[in-house]
């Protein structure tokens, strides 16, 4: 369901929505998302895999971001 539609349902911005899908998520939903369709929830281990590789790859290139600001500004 594409974030647009999840906030015209809970009449919330989108930000909150997300907070909340965040929230249930860390409680152990599995509520993943994707651009094509938005976020859905999934009962298949191994799109749930899939999602959370696809999380940790992009934590390690903000990390990697982050620390190369951080050397750029001589603060690393």
């Amino acid at each position: 369901m594409p974030l647009r539609h999840l906030e015209s349902l809970t009449n919330l911005p989108g930000r909150e929505v997300r907070r909340q899908i965040e929230r249930e998520r860390r409680a152990g939903a599995l509520i993943i998302s994707d651009n094509q369709h938005g976020y859905f929830l999934t009962d298949d281990p191994a799109e749930a895999q899939r999602f959370a590789r696809s999380m940790q790859h992009r934590a390690r290139e903000i990390l990697r971001t982050a620390r190369a600001i951080e050397k750029g500004a001589g603060i690393g």
